[in-house]
């Protein structure tokens, strides 16, 4: 093999020269995987390498254009939020050392509070840390575990800087308290593995909008849930199928949210190959609305996911028809590019569960920092009494 070139522009070339054979080989690789029916997790590491490879190539092509065009600031080719984005699918894969790209952490305690008072799930002035169930529609525990949990609808691991471009908006913000639900523990993680799915109850037009809940894993359905601290009454999960989500005010989470999490409870399902699962489910032209005719994600990007995640089975099309849009005036080929190798990866870090477990070790710790936080205030009142009654 010739040596890398040490001049910039020289080395740009020979290495898109020596990328667009590994991606031809990788692209083979994966045409003679999918033939011969070899098993999923090889199929994956190939698909994997070859994402890898696509986003190094990405990266190196606004490089040179940058360089070509003599620009000293590449957001004037490519904004920051495309080339944020393709560092971040470069540096999530295994392959070539890419620097990093940091994704901001979430405050959760923050996001959590957010929540409760955009849902009004706190008791009025109650002290004792009790939150309101949207599903179970009871006071439960923030803690200990299982006690009740703000759940995000879109996992914040998504919160790319290319967001806004998927969902066609400048206000697609996660940490929005419309991205979230008060949930009991075990409803909250069933929602993250894929076996519970959210619809709309109703027209989705409805002011307030309602939504329920469907049981898409039948060996749930008769396994002990809950029972009430109050009333004593026990819930298994079979009784929250087709049960309507339940409110304290009219505010209600984004539909643009719950319509990507629907994607995604749809793409675990069929991953895992729950029974009869799609037969649970309403047809896609539940998200149709008169309201919002373009829908909540842009086509381009929806249809690449069935492509690139799992057996490449295609999305409904009548999901697809009512819930995404195309927007010419807006679309770019190379964020739709940038796209198609971060959103895959983020979709099968979040079926995997990597994300998942990484985000509840957080939430565990910061409920003990939390307590800690409590008793430290509830030690600070008593001696604060203390003092008054000295004075």
């Amino acid at each position: 093999m010739e040596p890398a070139p040490q001049f910039p522009r020289a080395f740009l070339r020979w290495r898109l020269e020596c990328l667009e054979k590994e991606i031809k080989y990788f692209e083979v690789a994966e045409a003679a995987v999918n033939e011969a029916g070899k098993q999923a997790e090889f199929l994956d590491r190939v698909q994997k390498e070859l994402s890898t490879l696509e986003a190094e190539k990405l990266i190196l092509l606004e490089q040179n254009r940058s360089i070509t065009e003599g620009l000293e600031d590449t957001s004037r080719v490519a904004s920051d939020a495309y080339i944020g984005e393709l560092e971040y699918a470069f540096a999530n894969t295994s392959g070539y050392g890419a620097q990093k790209w940091e994704q901001p952490k979430l405050d959760r305690q923050t996001f959590k509070k957010k929540v409760a008072g955009y849902l009004n799930s706190l008791i009025p002035n109650s002290m004792h840390g009790l939150l309101y169930c949207n599903v179970l529609g009871e006071y439960i525990w923030t803690g200990p575990t299982p006690g009740i949990k703000c759940a995000q609808i879109v996992p914040f691991s998504f919160d790319t800087k290319q967001l806004p471009y998927m969902f066609g908006s400048e206000e697609a913000a996660l940490r929005s308290p419309r991205n979230g639900l008060m949930l009991y523990s075990p409803i909250e993680e069933a929602l993250d593995n894929g076996e519970i799915a959210i619809v709309p109850h109703g027209s989705i037009d409805s002011n307030p909008t309602e939504w329920k809940i469907i049981v898409l894993h039948t060996d749930l359905f008769n396994k002990f849930l809950w029972e009430s601290p109050f009333t004593g009454a026990t819930t298994t999960w079979n009784e929250i199928h087709n049960r309507p989500l339940v409110w304290k005010n009219d505010n209600r989470p984004a539909r643009r949210y719950l319509y990507l999490r629907y994607v995604l409870t749809w793409l675990a399902a069929r991953r895992k190959g729950y029974p009869d699962w799609q037969e649970k489910l309403p047809s896609g032209t539940m998200w149709a609305t008169p309201d919002k005719p373009g829908g909540y994600l842009r086509s381009s990007i929806l249809r690449v996911l069935a492509s690139k995640v799992g057996d490449k089975t295609p999305l409904p099309e009548d999901m697809m028809i009512a819930g995404s849009f195309d927007d010419p005036d807006s679309a770019s080929k190379v964020k739709d590019q940038a796209a198609a190798i971060a959103l895959p990866l983020l979709v099968r870090d979040h079926l995997e569960g990597r994300k998942a477990k990484a985000a509840a070790a957080e939430d565990d710790e910061e409920d003990d920092e939390e307590e800690e936080d409590d008793d430290e205030e509830d030690d600070e009142e008593e001696e604060d009494a203390d003092d008054d009654e000295e004075g």
